[in-house]
């Protein structure tokens, strides 16, 4: 697939709501609504949808969901447009997701955990709201793909391989799983020598292929290296029965950028052309 659309084409739904959550204490969504949310009681989490003229209820089109990065403390929806909107001139509906940030997680394994598990959540829900919205945004909910940086990769992840089943989460969409025919994520993995995550997901034959970018041999941000925490993920992911494709980012970089057309497009462009059967799409 290749850009069709001008951005102005494009039907721009921003700042929708899709789930709300009690405030644990400082938390918030965007750094564009910081100060005033960490004061607020409630969160309310919302996403931008961005829909090609191609998408209708008619004429269903694939789904690219964007979760960002920054640890798990910062970010917003927002950082990511450019990529996003990307995928959306190319006829894919796209979807960039805010979710919750928790400051101080340093402090302990388990806030670490819980921050996760939380930021899962609703990214979990988003993806639900999404499939439960399919007719009004033009989306084939069989045909899903995640997308996500640092942070957000390990959402993309997490999701891939505990969809519905996370601890401690709770589906706000009752009969719409969270669970996507591709993950894609750049600099991640689900094996981190500062949490163990094996405590909390499982890998199992069906979950989602995901396809991992990752620096080689160390990631200049996070430090984990490709024999260490690479490898190791998808040797899990591969042992299941299911599949991890790696693709090897320059050392010491940590992210890298997926945009449609991108010098990390073609791993992308093969891998969602398989998993979300786009030789079909008419």
């Amino acid at each position: 697939m290749s850009v069709q659309y001008g951005a102005a084409a494009l039907a721009r739904h921003n700042d929708v709501v899709f789930s709300q959550r009690p405030n644990a204490g400082s938390q918030f969504t965007s750094e564009i609504t910081r100060t005033a949310e960490q004061s607020s009681a409630t969160l309310v989490l919302r996403l931008d949808v961005a829909v090609p003229p191609n998408a209708t209820a008619q004429q269903r089109q694939p789904l690219i969901v964007w979760f960002h990065g920054g640890g798990l403390v910062s970010g917003g929806k927002e950082e990511f447009v450019d990529q996003m909107i990307s995928y959306a001139r190319a006829g894919f509906v796209a979807a960039a997701v805010n979710y919750r940030l928790t400051p101080g997680i340093e402090t302990s394994v388990a806030a670490r955990v819980r921050a996760l598990q939380q930021a899962t959540e609703d990214a979990m829900n988003a993806i639900r709201f999404l499939k439960a919205n399919a007719a009004a945004y033009g989306i084939d909910p069989t045909r899903v793909a995640t997308f996500g940086n640092s942070a957000g990769g390990a959402l993309s992840l997490v999701n891939a391989i505990e969809y519905d089943t996370l601890a401690d989460t709770v589906s706000d969409f009752p009969g719409f799983s969270s669970k996507v025919q591709a993950a894609v994520s750049t600099g991640a993995t689900l094996v981190d020598a500062n949490m163990n995550v094996d405590a909390y997901v499982h890998y199992d034959a069906d979950d989602t292929p995901v396809l991992l970018y990752h620096a080689s041999p160390t990631d200049g941000t996070s430090g984990a290296t490709w024999s260490g925490a690479v490898l190791p993920t998808a040797q899990r992911i591969d042992g299941s029965g299911n599949s991890c494709t790696l693709v090897a980012q320059p050392d010491r970089s940590h992210t890298v950028d997926l945009s449609l057309g991108s010098p990390y497009w073609p791993a992308a462009r093969a891998f969602l052309w398989s998993n979300l059967r786009l030789a079909e799409l008419r």
